[in-house]
Parts: C-alpha cells; sequence; structure tokens
C-alpha cells in the first residue's frame, strides 16, 4: 500500500494554435514553463493529472501542439498522463488528434476511465456539454462512478473532473458548476474518496463536498479574480496544485509561477475599484 505519493494536478491550459494568444498570454508557452518548474522542484511526480479545458475552443491545431507540449515536456518523467475534457474542449478532434483515435465520429460520446497509479484509483469523468459552460455527467456515467467507486484501491481514491460542485468564493450570479452535483455527491458520499480534484474557476479553491475535500486548481492560462462579483477580470498568471496522498489523506499544495498579474481582460457591469467611466471590454467565461 502507498504510504506517500505526490503528484501533479494541473488545470485549464487554454492552448491555442500556433501563432495565435488567448487574451493577450502564450498558453502555450505558461505550460512549458509549468512542466519546467516541475522539473527543478525535488520530487518525483507518480503521474499528472489535467483536469479540462485543455484547448481554448476546440481547434484541431490546438490539439496538434497540445499533444507536442505532452510529448515533449511531460511523457519525458515517465509517468503517467491522464487528460481530462472541460467545456472549451471537444471531443472528436481530442479523440482523433491527441488520442489517435481516427475512426472516432461521435462527439456526444463521453470519455471517462479510471487508473491506478501506486495503490491510489484516479477516476477521470466527463463533464462536458458541447455548446454550454455548465457541466453534466449524467445518469450513465454516475452509475459507472458509482460501480467504480465500490470497487475501491488500496491506496485511495481520487475523482477528478473539470466542473467545480462547490462556488469558487464571492457570490456571483452563476458560477457554471455542475448541474447535476447533487446526484455527484450522493454518489462520493457512498464510498471512500480521499479528493474531488476539478478545474474550471482559474483560481484554487478549498472546500468540503459530500463530505469529501473539494479543489480546484490554479489555471495555467491565467487567473480569474476571486472577488469579482458580476462578470469577470483575467490576471497574467499560471499555476498548478501538487497532491501528496500521505497517512490516508490527500493533502494539496498550490503552486503559483512568478508573474505580473496584470490585467488581460475584464467583462463586468461594476467593480468598486475602477472608475464607472472605464470603458468595459469584452472577455471570456470561465
Amino acid at each position: 500500500m502507498t504510504d506517500r505519493m505526490t503528484f501533479v494536478h494541473i488545470s485549464d491550459t487554454h492552448i491555442v494554435p500556433p501563432g495565435q494568444d488567448a487574451y493577450d498570454t502564450n498558453t502555450a508557452q505558461n505550460l512549458r514553463d509549468v512542466a519546467r518548474r516541475v522539473r527543478e522542484m525535488a520530487l518525483d511526480p507518480a503521474c499528472f493529472v489535467f483536469s479540462g479545458d485543455l484547448s481554448n475552443h476546440g481547434e484541431p491545431d490546438s490539439y496538434r501542439l497540445l499533444a507536442q507540449i505532452v510529448e515533449e515536456e511531460f511523457r519525458p518523467f515517465g509517468v503517467p498522463v491522464l487528460l481530462g475534457l472541460g467545456n472549451h474542449d471537444s471531443r472528436l478532434p481530442f479523440r482523433q488528434i491527441v488520442l489517435g483515435q481516427a475512426d472516432a465520429s461521435d462527439e456526444s460520446e463521453q470519455r471517462y476511465y479510471a487508473e491506478v497509479v501506486q495503490d491510489v484509483k484516479i477516476v477521470m469523468l466527463d463533464s462536458l456539454v458541447p455548446g454550454q459552460v455548465h457541466g453534466l455527467l449524467g445518469e450513465e456515467q454516475l452509475a459507472w462512478l458509482d460501480r467504480e467507486l465500490a470497487a475501491g484501491a488500496p491506496g485511495g481514491q481520487v475523482v477528478v473532473l473539470h466542473h467545480p460542485s462547490l462556488p469558487r468564493g464571492v457570490p456571483r450570479p452563476d458560477d457554471y458548476l455542475l448541474r447535476d452535483r447533487d446526484a455527484f455527491g450522493a454518489v462520493v458520499a457512498r464510498h471512500n474518496v480521499l479528493a474531488i480534484l476539478c478545474g474550471h474557476s482559474h483560481v484554487p479553491t478549498f472546500g468540503l463536498f459530500a463530505g469529501t475535500l473539494h479543489v480546484a486548481a490554479p489555471a495555467t492560462a491565467y487567473q480569474l479574480d476571486p472577488s469579482i462579483r458580476d462578470g469577470g477580470r483575467g490576471l497574467e498568471g499560471a499555476g498548478f496544485n501538487l497532491c501528496t496522498v500521505r497517512d490516508g489523506r490527500l493533502m494539496v499544495n498550490p503552486h503559483m509561477l512568478p508573474s505580473s498579474q496584470r490585467e488581460l481582460y475584464r467583462h463586468f457591469k461594476t467593480f468598486t475599484a475602477m472608475p464607472a467611466e472605464e470603458p468595459v471590454a469584452s472577455g471570456a467565461t470561465s
């Protein structure tokens, strides 16, 4: 049984096709910088877990670049790289290009699976709903999750999906959460789960959900200002979580790369720190 095991939780890479940028930041270079930082750290990661929004808009060329970065920066660690999907992703180009499934033809077909890494079972879920910002697992996937968690694992179990079931902090009109989170929570509560790991919010968030640690990772693409109540404000910055299974628990250490925290975009109606006449620019959702 694993006494201690550390892995890296990465989320919201938002890779764009070569020659483009996302909101005035180089998301591909940010992801490479994360890999470089992990190489510099005094640890041997057991695996890398990506919790969705791999691509910014699901373009085939973005997945080609993602596959190249994974091959050049993450495969050399010699450990599993587990990839999940988010609302910005498209299943078909992901399957065809990243997974090499040339015959994939159904965009609605969910991709969920489990892999045991050093006696710890990591369950990767698919909450993507094409064309929607919210997430949904659905009855079939939840039934599979129930069976998978019931089987257990000697070192414990971790559930990974893109959409959170908890809001990121201050009240907002809509946090674009998992729509069937009550049913999801009921499944999780029936089993021994070390933690739920997710992304989507572009800010590290911790809380309890269904009696289990619920953790959202900082994005590698850019951060979001957690104080904004209506709209969004993107800030330069990349981060990831170090997750350690130790003594039957999962501990999480958020790690942020040095950055200017300069504003990349904003779209909101009111923000007290800004003059009312300040022009409002269009931006992106989580």
